[in-house]
């Protein structure tokens, strides 16, 4: 066993592979974050863990306590809490039940009992997350009782038994165990091994707008002019794969007959506010000009008749960065980096598992892997240019939580998008519910109210040609027929956004929290209340930053929401009401709201709505003061998109707010806001 960091342990068995997450991506550890946190000794020791090499894999059988509970293992979108399950992690997308199969699933998992463990594998490991107990356990020995006596099988959810993962192909494996006052401690210890988390540029954190992928450059300019036109907030604009001359595979070459000057569209976008963001995915067309420089340093097998890179070679990010670099030189704002999972389900499209590739992984490993060596390879070029970037990718895996790529998926359910944005936040991954084709005006509503407190609020309006507040209907919309009451609809969907843009000057400080101290800046109950049952299940209520409760309403599941507040006293920001904390509600939620509730003594700092958020532009900021005569509130104000801070440091301001009601800030605050009268809200309790 060695100890790496404060909280942190390091434990090996047998002979670990060559190729890892962290022998691959070799992150960034936040030593000087780390070791100013208290530290804790291990919940168990390494003469514990039963390590078994078994024929064509090796089994790990680690402590676990009959009441501990178990959550993380990735993207989970069908499942929540772990405890009792069993998953075998399978990079994949279009997951057909709750097996373990994920766009991103990590091997982390975290417990109750406030410590967190990786295993270090790009194998497809399995999980029995305390539901298989194995003959001459201690558990067997101290006879633990069976669920089964007094329950039916199909009630028992959970069993007694310890973690045991099974890696196969592997002869031996790395561990790391992260230990923490809770969960949430263990969770942010892990984001700080893996490098922090990631900074997204001020304007990532606007709405990103997606366009019919038949779009020319005519069209994507009266596009854009008609959002500003109906004052619809959005600051990213992104193209689907019609802008290449070939897309399944991709060539990255511009398809001039559509967009005739790449040049001039990314400067007037950027003259009306835009950044454009390209839609594109790995897989190299035997046309692209970089196809026969690719060929030695690319995979055994094809996918759509495109060669597969292996982006750990450093020709490979060379070559591909290359034939980008004159668009991203053009002032591209970022990538949708779709496709780089698998697909066993839907299409059977991916390179094999026994595919080769030649800086030594084979096709399960570049399965794990590939999702964050696309990330990173994309990264690097705005690194250089000194650019923050914040883009979409539709796979990662272990130790992603430094990228600033935001999860997606290809599947609908709306329940489970919801319930990503749960599970992403134990396993260092951002996630969108993104909002594409609806079938009603409630639908359409509804989703704008979950996707706005998610990482990135994405509109992906792939299949229509105009917005979808004019017409959601796909065949109407083709034909240019609108909506009788379109301005109303108009009027629903600013407000929700406009109210995502209310939020940015706190998210862009709860990303700042996240990059520097690891806490997840969306997150479920669980990790702020881990000693509160109630909350144990709860996958679809969050945290955003530290002081605001949301909890969206799942389409097709009515208007009547029931939700759980923790103990204290909460401000019901719809109603203009408090409520004490410690037990559930039920409330009747119009279509065009969002139950949101804000804990007592916070201030807010709220934004006046602007349309996108401009380099070096200030910010007019109105506090609010929930339930106290004095109070605080932290914000970042760094330049908000350069990586200077990587050297610097992030530099935040406190805005304080005291008894007598008189404001004050620090000098720092002017860079980036102007602030306003205070208001004050007041608890009569």
């Amino acid at each position: 066993m060695i100890k790496i960091a404060s909280g942190i342990y390091k434990m090996t068995f047998g002979t670990p592979e060559a190729i890892t997450p962290v022998s691959v991506l070799q992150p960034g550890t936040r030593f000087e974050a780390i070791n100013v946190l208290k530290d804790h000794p291990l919940p168990f020791l390494q003469e514990d863990i039963v390590f078994e090499p078994r024929k064509g894999s090796v089994l790990l059988d680690i402590p676990l306590e009959p009441n501990e509970e178990v959550y993380g293992l990735g993207l989970q979108l069908k499942s929540f809490r772990q405890s009792g399950s069993k998953k075998k992690l399978r990079t994949n997308s279009d997951p057909a039940a709750d097996l373990g199969d994920s766009h991103a699933p990590v091997p982390f998992y975290v417990s109750t009992a406030g410590y967190g463990v990786l295993i270090d594998t790009a194998r497809y490991a399995t999980f029995f997350c305390g539901g298989c107990k194995r003959v001459g356990s201690r558990q067997d020995e101290e006879g633990f009782k069976s669920a089964g006596t007094e329950k039916g099988h199909w009630e028992v959810k959970k069993g007694s038994g310890n973690m045991l993962v099974d890696i196969p192909a592997a002869e031996g494996v790395d561990i790391y165990i992260f230990c923490g006052d809770d969960m949430k401690d263990a969770v942010s210890r892990y984001n700080l091994f893996s490098g922090g988390g990631a900074l997204p540029p001020m304007w990532g954190l606007g709405v990103l707008y997606r366009a019919d992928w038949h779009a020319n450059q005519e069209d994507v300019l009266r596009l854009a002019r008609q959002i500003r036109e109906d004052d619809m907030p959005c600051d990213i604009f992104g193209l689907e794969p019609g802008w290449q001359t070939n897309a399944y595979s991709c060539t990255y070459v511009w398809d001039k007959s559509r967009f005739p000057d790449e040049r001039a569209l990314i400067r007037e976008l950027n003259e009306m506010g835009f950044r454009l963001n390209l839609w594109e995915h790995a897989y190299v067309h035997p046309e692209s000009p970089i196809h026969n420089e690719l060929k030695p340093y690319s995979g055994d097998s094809y996918v759509w008749d495109g060669l597969v890179p292996d982006f750990t070679q450093p020709q490979a990010r060379e070559a591909f960065v290359g034939i980008h670099q004159s668009t991203i030189d053009a002032g591209l704002s970022g990538f949708k980096l779709d496709e780089c999972d698998n697909g066993d389900y839907i299409g059977n499209w991916g390179f094999p598992d026994f595919a080769r590739f030649p800086g030594g992984a084979d096709g399960e490993q570049m399965h794990s892997l590939m999702g964050q060596l696309y990330q990173q390879t994309m990264l690097d070029p705005f690194v250089a240019a000194d650019r923050r970037t914040y883009g979409q990718v539709r796979a990662s895996h272990a130790l992603a939580a430094p990228y600033p790529y935001v999860l997606y998926s290809d599947l609908y359910e709306h329940k489970d998008f919801v319930r990503g944005m749960a599970t992403a936040a134990f396993s260092g991954l951002l996630w969108s519910p993104e909002v594409r084709q609806t079938a009603t005006r409630e639908e359409l509503l509804r989703r704008i109210g979950a996707v706005i407190f998610s990482p990135l609020a994405v509109l992906n309006c792939y299949m229509i040609p105009s917005p979808p507040w004019k017409q959601y209907d796909h065949d109407k919309n083709h034909a240019g027929e609108w909506l009788e009451d379109w301005p109303q609809l108009t009027e629903q969907c600013r407000q929700l956004l406009q109210l995502r843009m209310r939020l940015i000057p706190y998210l862009y400080a709860a990303f700042g929290k996240y990059n520097v101290q690891g806490v997840p800046p969306i997150r479920p109950l669980v990790l702020d209340y881990p000693h509160d049952r109630e909350v144990f299940d709860c996958f679809d209520q969050f945290m955003v930053g530290d002081d605001l409760l949301v909890a969206p309403v799942v389409y097709g599941s009515g208007d009547i929401r029931n939700l759980y507040l923790p103990e204290g006293r909460w401000y019901e920001w719809s109603a203009g009401q408090w409520i004490d904390g410690g037990q559930w509600i039920t409330r009747q939620v119009p279509v065009d709201q969002v139950p949101m509730f804000i804990r007592k003594g916070a201030l807010i700092p709220w934004a006046a709505p602007v349309s996108n958020v401009e380099d070096g532009g200030l910010l007019e900021l109105h506090p609010v003061l929930y339930g106290a005569d004095e109070g605080s509130c932290s914000l970042l104000c760094d330049d908000s998109t350069s990586y200077a801070y990587q050297s610097e440091g992030l530099t935040f301001g406190t805005i304080n707010v005291s008894v007598d009601r008189t404001v004050s800030a620090d000098a720092v605050i002017s860079r980036r806001y102007t602030i306003g009268d205070v208001t004050f809200v007041k608890d009569e309790a």
